[in-house]
């Protein structure tokens, strides 16, 4: 992902990733998630026809397309999702920096980018974990931090696949996050 193309203003607004793209970034996007979400539909839709008119198979037709109704649901969802901010309620803004600096050197992410408005944190890989691409962001609003957790595949197109996989993650860095909080663990600014 470009760190570049955040627009951090508009995304603590609106509480969503906010990236500044081009017509043709936005519209080829558009398509491959059009796809991505429709494929199981029409495939089983088409499938459902076929079976009506041949009545043949059209109890494992109708079963299929539910299902892939349901995935499809699914994958909308986790598209739509895919940009959404948490936010946490922190002490101070540089008490917040601090903590989240310290919070991604103990698990062993890295630090991909820091500034005073931002930072962005990459999860360490090897060949048999899942979290390859996954990333996070984390904007300083005031006493509060907003985050969001997203992977990448390729061309920094966003997997709505590892949808549930950032929700675990985010879990967990709001409750590395709160525990420092309430032990009064915040780290001292330096």
């Amino acid at each position: 992902m470009r760190y570049d193309k955040i627009d951090i203003t508009k995304s603590k607004e609106k509480e969503r990733v906010i990236r500044k793209t081009g017509f043709l970034e936005w519209v080829s996007d558009l398509i491959v998630y059009t796809m991505i979400v429709g494929f199981f539909p029409i495939y089983s839709g088409m499938f459902l026809y076929f079976e009506w008119e041949r009545n043949k198979y059209l109890n494992l037709a109708i079963l299929l397309f539910v299902i892939s109704l349901a995935i499809g649901g699914l994958l909308l969802y986790s598209v739509l999702n895919l940009d959404r901010l948490k936010r946490i309620k922190g002490i101070l803004k540089d008490q917040n920096r601090e903590a989240i600096k310290e919070l991604a050197k103990n698990l062993g992410w890295t630090i991909l980018q820091h500034n005073q408005r931002f930072i962005v944190i990459s999860l360490p890989w090897s060949w048999f974990s899942t979290n390859w691409g996954q990333q996070v962001v984390v904007f300083y609003d005031r006493k509060d931090i907003l985050f969001n957790c997203t992977t990448y595949g390729l061309h920094d197109l966003k997997s709505p696949f590892h949808w549930f996989g950032n929700r675990k993650l985010e879990r967990t860095i709001i409750q590395e996050f709160e525990k420092r909080i309430k032990s009064n663990d915040m780290p001292k600014m330096t």
